[in-house]
């Protein structure tokens, strides 16, 4: 070939190289085609600010996680008590499950500890205990009036419901008939008018009047229903049929079901969108998020989860939803004999290009329950002067214009809690403990030897004299860990209220966790499971008797009045910020107002 002719043929294969170079490109996406050395002008999957914010009670880590969206980097950890349930933000019920915030505060509930614990969202930090009356055995505080005043908190250790004035603490407690009772996951209708709250062991939604607070009916739904919430325009009050796989469809112009729509198995919680469009629930079973249209009433999509879903939350934009999974077997590295739990970041986009996918996936500590969303602007920043400028002015809270203390020098200063989250005990893990179940007398200490398992206790009544040196010890004797088969349960044991720092045992498989306490309160405590180990876990439950001297302990015999106090809770130099002492601590009779 001559030198024409090479030189033909090589124009000719770079022109064809070019061209299919040029083909590809076409095909490429525009993030494929994005030039990765540029800083992007906008942010990206993982932007340095984030829009919105998740902030998701830490169960029995004692804290409030704040988690960026769409980052999902964990921002901080606000320390509030013993075991942190659900919570709303201040501001009013409009919308979906997040509310309409103002940014100043939320409440959440500390089961472990029967109390609520108010944070600052602006400073970050915890500034009030406000007390429960005992025995009253919180489960959640997620239901706000539409003024902002009062919030309405379940009882589900003792069956009663309450609500509370949040300026002050007021509360008025009514039992929930018939007896027995385990109201849970309430939420408020937008118009002020009603309280639904589910009853597990009912099968049923519970109605409640707000003003008077007092109890009008029930409505069954299918078998053991968890989580209840009020579409965002007051049409339907949705409830998650726990072990039907349906959810349950009330109008609450009628007070009746309207429809029950079949979904994924064990339906736990369920999150609308801001308009009422969709519905997203978790279905612990399946390991799914249903999509349910509640226009067409029903299921329209399924998107896979791993693994386990509990708890979830949706972005205050529609954008993103967060599946907060229970377990995550195999995903992460171990860290020890309590495995981690995983957050899911989940495109619900539908314009989307990764719609119905997992974006982000991430480890907590913790075992998480409540998540509400929030706009990240809401939160200032200090050095700007806009902080400044509320503490100044103080807030108003209620009926009461909450002002902020001076040191002697004459600065500001608003004091926060530090909770003593594990006072007067000692725990500690031991090789597995195979004694007999039971109470026995070992030198001057008893020593209590229970077995736990899906979803129970052996013994499940316990009695100890006042004043005795115990020594409970938690043995995990699953194996199968009911219906979920994860190598990774861990079952829990906590006493509430009172004796709920002294508890919060962690039952390890291949191990026995040990806790040393003196029972010096008497009374009859509730025992629960703190650790998520399954889809009975809240009916995992127990009774811990503090028998006083001559008598038996019971809920009409006991120390309630002095564990009110909830003096237990914080240091000695902080005692006169517990709302829940004498001054302040107030059990309101219908139409009676407080004496403070």
């Amino acid at each position: 070939m001559g030198k024409k002719g090479l030189l033909a043929l090589i124009l000719m294969a770079a022109f064809l190289i070019a061209g299919t170079a040029e083909a590809r490109k076409s095909e490429l996406t525009p993030a494929d085609q994005r030039d990765w050395h540029n800083v992007a002008p906008e942010d990206s999957d993982a932007p340095l600010r984030d829009y919105a914010f998740l902030y998701d009670a830490g169960g029995l880590d004692g804290a409030v996680g704040v988690i960026g969206i769409p980052s999902m980097r964990t921002y901080r950890h606000i320390i509030c008590g013993v075991d942190m349930h659900n919570f709303p933000f201040s501001g009013s019920n409009a919308g979906n499950n997040n509310g309409t915030p103002d940014g100043k505060y939320f409440w959440v509930s500390d089961k472990g500890a029967d109390a609520v614990i108010e944070v600052n969202l602006q400073t970050g930090y915890a500034e009030r205990i406000l007390a429960n009356p005992k025995p009253f055995g919180i489960h959640h505080s997620a239901a706000m009036s539409p003024n902002g005043k009062y919030i309405f908190l379940t009882g589900e250790l003792t069956g009663k419901m309450a609500k509370m004035r949040v300026s002050d603490g007021a509360t008025t407690v009514i039992d929930v008939p018939p007896a027995p009772s385990a109201p849970d996951y309430p939420d408020t209708s937008k118009d002020g008018k009603y309280v639904f709250a589910g009853n597990y062991y009912h099968s049923a939604v519970m109605v409640f009047s707000q003003d008077p607070f007092k109890f009008i009916k029930e409505i069954p739904v299918g078998k053991n229903p968890h989580g209840t919430n009020v579409e965002p325009r007051n049409r339907f009050v949705t409830a998650c049929d726990k072990l039907s796989a349906t959810l349950s469809v009330i109008d609450i112009k009628n007070l009746k079901v309207h429809r029950v729509i079949p979904v994924g198995s064990g339906p736990l919680h369920n999150q609308h969108d801001t308009v009422g469009k969709y519905d997203y629930l978790s279905c612990f079973v399946s390991d799914s998020t249903s999509k349910i249209d509640l226009g067409r009433m029903q299921m329209v999509d399924e998107f896979p989860i791993h693994y386990r879903v509990g708890h979830n939350s949706i972005a205050p934009d529609n954008h993103y939803y967060v599946s907060q999974n229970k377990f995550s077997t195999g995903l992460f590295n171990p860290t020890g004999i309590v495995f981690a739990v995983n957050f899911e970041l989940q495109d619900i986009d539908e314009t989307s290009s990764t719609y119905g996918k997992t974006v982000k996936l991430i480890p907590v500590d913790g075992e998480p329950h409540e998540g509400r969303q929030i706009f990240s602007s809401y939160i200032q920043r200090w050095n700007t002067g806009k902080g400044e400028e509320l503490f100044s002015k103080g807030y108003e809270l209620g009926d009461v214009k909450v002002t902020f203390d001076k040191d002697p020098m004459g600065a500001k200063v608003r004091p926060w809690l530090s909770p003593v989250h594990f006072a007067n005990t000692k725990r500690y893990f031991t090789p597995r403990d195979d004694g007999k179940p039971g109470v026995t007398k070992e030198g001057d200490v008893h020593v209590v030897r229970v077995k736990a398992f899906s979803y129970g206790y052996v013994p499940r009544f316990i009695h100890v004299p006042k004043g005795a040196k115990v020594r409970v010890i938690v043995t995990n004797i699953d194996k199968a860990a009911g219906l979920t088969k994860n190598p990774d349960v861990t079952m829990g044991f906590t006493v509430y209220g009172y004796y709920g720092q002294r508890t919060m045992i962690e039952a390890v498989r291949g191990m026995s966790g040990v806790a040393e306490f003196v029972a010096d309160k008497a009374g009859e405590y509730e025992i629960y499971c703190q650790q998520f180990c399954g889809p009975l876990h809240l009916e995992m439950r127990g009774t811990f008797f503090v028998d006083p001297p001559g008598g038996t302990a019971s809920l009409a015999v006991g120390d309630y009045d002095e564990v009110s106090k909830l003096e237990y809770q914080v240091d000695h130099s902080e005692r006169d910020l517990v709302t829940g002492g004498n001054k302040l601590m107030n059990t309101l009779k219908e139409g009676n107002e407080p004496v403070i």
